[in-house]
């Protein structure tokens, strides 16, 4: 059975009065959204992202030689050094940081820092002790492996008809079914788990509602090295697959209903669409409260009618 149920658009109109709650179709109350700019974009986490490797090794600035970098402890290491950085840096500036002792205890050393958190950890990363952490530092730009989510199905749309605009295909809005996988995880072994960090001191969260997903994997320590390898004296690879692969090979014939929803929509009705959400109250100055929210929304004006010239073209 396919976890995903496919549902295509040819007029923004058509998908607002598809997903209006009043007419309950489809049921989506226990859903979480996200808004993709192509349809092609797929369920991988930033860190994750085959396209985004080079990127993300240069912020590392200590990639491996010989392709060793597509090693699944060597991208451990590189996500907690990242993310490590960020809770130093943070906390340096007297900004609030998540309690995290696995990075607190190891704040005065800089070498060996995944030895560190690999003898501190119950082994599974992201560690729980720096999830809160990996939201915080996800929400503002570094790569995770986490995947951003909302439970506003309109912010979705938002983020997707945004970065839609001006280019050419499909646009794509994921639900995925939350409350089923949390219920599911237990007896069928569905490793999905779902962070919601504390919006009270992160309004750009609060409004956008943002909750974050995380396949959790177990480190393989650098202490031991023969639990880098296979049963074949192979290295173990970094696992890319999108979330929803990973889910659909883990429920196998638990399959009961579809898990994921997916709204394709042109392109061409980004702009049509950030319209009406902006008649429903959802425009930047909604989405990042503040003075910058304003400026955004009132100098968004251009590159919507911008957008609309070329749509009409």
């Amino acid at each position: 059975m396919d976890l995903i149920e496919t549902i295509k658009f040819d007029k923004a109109e058509d998908l607002f009065d598809h997903i209006v709650p009043w007419r309950n179709n489809p049921d989506l109350h226990d859903f979480v959204f996200r808004g993709h700019g192509q349809e092609s974009y797929e369920l991988v986490p930033t860190a994750l992202r085959p396209e985004l490797s080079d990127w993300f090794w240069d912020l590392y600035a200590a990639k491996p030689i010989d392709n060793q970098w597509q090693w699944d402890h060597w991208q451990v290491r590189a996500e907690y050094s990242l993310l490590r950085r960020f809770y130093r840096l943070a906390d340096r500036m007297g900004l609030e940081v998540p309690p995290s002792p696995s990075v607190r205890e190891g704040q005065a050393a800089d070498m060996g820092e995944v030895l560190f958190m690999l003898s501190k950890s119950d082994r599974m990363w992201i560690s729980p002790d720096l999830r809160e952490t990996a939201a915080l530092a996800q929400h503002y730009g570094v790569p995770t492996r986490l995947l951003d989510w909302t439970y506003d199905l309109f912010v979705a749309l938002r983020f997707a008809f945004e970065d839609a605009i001006g280019k050419d295909g499909c646009l794509a809005v994921w639900a995925l079914d939350k409350e089923y996988l949390t219920l599911m995880g237990t007896a069928n072994q569905i490793f999905v788990e779902f962070i919601v960090p504390h919006y009270a001191n992160n309004p750009n969260l609060s409004a956008q509602q943002g909750l974050f997903s995380l396949w959790p994997i177990t480190v393989q320590s650098l202490i031991s090295m023969a639990d880098n390898f296979d049963a074949g004296g192979q290295a173990t690879l970094v696992d890319r697959r999108p979330l929803n692969a990973l889910i659909e090979e883990q429920m196998g014939d638990a399959q009961e209903r579809k898990v994921f929803k997916k709204f394709i929509l042109p392109c061409s009705e980004a702009v049509p669409g950030c319209r009406i959400l902006e008649r429903l109250g959802y425009g930047a100055a909604r989405l990042f409260p503040g003075y910058g929210g304003v400026a955004r929304q009132i100098l968004s004006g251009p590159r919507l009618r911008a957008g609309s010239a070329r749509t009409n073209e």
